[in-house]
């Protein structure tokens, strides 16, 4: 595709339910490896229904922006020299825009952001994939054509990184800018956490995405996950973050995916069992095995105190460092017992899909 083209198709996300946020508990974090990358803020995973809407394929670029900032007066983006993007960036994101400027830009447009819920579907699919592209972060080659176009170290042109599709056709959904979204950061619903501790707050707008700095950084593989979640005070500006726009569907022209809701949720919970009881299998390896080498430590060390009063200093480190294992141990068996007591939990829970 020439760079100078930018295509200007908008993608229908039909109507349905999917899989939102990622299964990871408060008391084992990432332990699992389907939830590696997880921060809490993603939790809990759920089935979320939406009715059909447009997204744009692709985040708005300069020139779109530029005709914007000419209709309107609005002001232009700090690092456009005289207030014009370079001509060879007609085609690039536009970055160093606030979510007021992206929220002015498409009510502008006659369309508005996308919510966190519409983003992540957009992204992830009917299927509940990690990435855009699926569930393996990059292939094993780095020099493979799929691995240059997600691993890009500066800002691209839109369009031109098909690796970077969604199942719905979205396209870079990651690897390119974050993207503001129409909501304030806020935790997902979910009564069994309303009381515990969350770092968000309604001060800060969610950004959905990845960009290419987090590849620069090396963090590509936990920020580009379609679960992610960032965020920023709404006058924020960088040159990692632009934005795209969503718009209603009109009458005639929404399609229904037909996914079981009760599928749905009976996969989400079934899974959710699934990791609660890997877990309790590995805190109980891990705690029979620290409490042997536990034993082993403060026997000895205590062994050695009696018979071998000259080797005391010896025998208390050693006896420090069992009391450790012990307490690693103790930890352990405790992770077991809430695997356990959340797994009965989570069988008797009646699961609905969030509106």
């Amino acid at each position: 595709m020439n760079q100078d083209q930018k295509p200007t198709n908008t993608v229908l996300i039909p109507q349905g339910a999917f899989i939102m946020g990622t299964d990871i508990e408060d008391f084992y974090g990432t332990a699992l490896a389907n939830s590696e990358h997880a921060k809490l803020d993603e939790a809990p995973m759920h089935v979320r229904f939406l009715e059909a809407y447009l997204i744009e394929q692709y985040p708005v670029t300069n020139a779109e922006y530029a005709a914007f900032v000419q209709a309107t007066d609005h002001s232009p983006p700090v690092h456009w020299k005289n207030g014009r993007f370079a001509p060879e960036d007609a085609n690039s994101p536009v970055v160093y825009v606030s979510w007021h400027d992206s929220n002015a830009y498409a009510e502008w447009a006659g369309r508005r952001l996308p919510t966190e819920a519409e983003w992540e579907k957009a992204c992830r699919g009917p299927d509940g994939r990690i990435y855009p592209w699926g569930n393996t972060f990059v292939p094993d080659e780095p020099e493979s054509t799929e691995a240059s176009q997600i691993l890009t170290t500066h800002l691209t042109a839109v369009g031109i990184r098909p690796a970077t599709l969604s199942p719905y056709g979205v396209g870079d959904a990651a690897g390119n800018v974050w993207e503001w979204t129409a909501d304030w950061y806020q935790p997902y619903p979910d009564t069994k956490r309303q009381k515990s501790k969350q770092t968000t707050d309604d001060k800060h707008k969610a950004l959905r995405g990845g960009s290419w700095l987090e590849v620069r950084d090396g963090t590509a593989e936990r920020y580009f996950r379609c679960a992610n979640r960032l965020h920023a005070p709404p006058e924020y500006t960088a040159g990692n973050i632009g934005f795209r726009c969503v718009r209603e569907v009109l009458q005639g022209q929404a399609e229904s995916v037909h996914v079981p809701i009760d599928t749905l949720i009976d996969y989400v919970k079934q899974r959710k069992l699934t990791n609660l009881r890997l877990l309790q299998k590995r805190a109980q390896k891990n705690a029979l095995k620290d409490t042997f080498i536990a034993v082993l430590l403060i026997g000895g060390a205590g062994y050695g105190i009696i018979a071998a009063p000259e080797l005391v200093l010896g025998g208390v480190t050693a006896g420090i460092i069992g009391a450790g294992f012990l307490f690693s141990a103790g930890v352990n068996f405790w992770r077991r017992w809430r695997a356990v007591e959340r797994a009965k939990q989570v069988t008797s829970e009646s699961f609905s899909p969030v509106q």
